[in-house]
């Protein structure tokens, strides 16, 4: 007894019907790029703070100078810019200001006022003009030591003296 083969001719169809592999793609390139823009950061203390000048506590009898540093043992400010770019650095009057002299105003009111001078490294008094800055790949960093100085009259109403200088740093 002989059995019948069975021919599959749907196999057959759909095997024909298939289209040949395809050849894929397995090497692209694509480009990396980025664009450094000048800019700068100042270090700041805690908070974001810059620091403050406290001349101290002294009787309202007392006479001579007063100084102090912005930040504690004249580090002054800290600005970081990129390589290659000049900052400008430029303080303001104060908010009590009288004639071009900055000064200090009794908080409790009043008219009474102690005029101060900021001085920049080197003893140079800074008022409101602008200081040049250049930074460069050797020193991305630089300092701007501050510091604060008031001659004491001797005989100043007692209460807590004080004044806001604004910075502004551009570049």
């Amino acid at each position: 007894m002989v059995t019948p083969v069975r021919a599959l001719p749907v196999a057959i169809c759909c095997a024909a019907a298939l289209p040949a592999p395809a050849a894929a793609q397995t090497t692209q390139s694509f480009t990396v790029g980025a664009t450094i823009v000048p800019g700068c950061r100042v270090e700041t203390m805690a908070g974001g703070d810059w620091g403050r000048i406290n001349l101290g506590s002294v009787p309202g009898t007392a006479s001579g100078t007063v100084e102090a540093d912005l930040i504690a043992a004249g580090t002054g400010i800290a600005i970081e810019c990129t390589p290659g770019t000049t900052a400008s650095v430029r303080a303001d009057a104060g908010q009590n200001a009288s004639g071009g002299v900055r000064a200090l105003a009794r908080t409790a009111g009043g008219a009474t006022r102690l005029p101060y001078r900021l001085i920049l490294e080197g003893g140079s008094e800074w008022t409101t003009q602008a200081i040049a800055l250049d930074f460069t790949s050797a020193t991305p960093v630089r300092r701007l030591p501050i510091r604060g100085r008031a001659v004491l009259p001797g005989a100043l109403a007692a209460g807590r003296y004080v004044d806001t200088v604004n910075i502004t740093i551009s570049w």
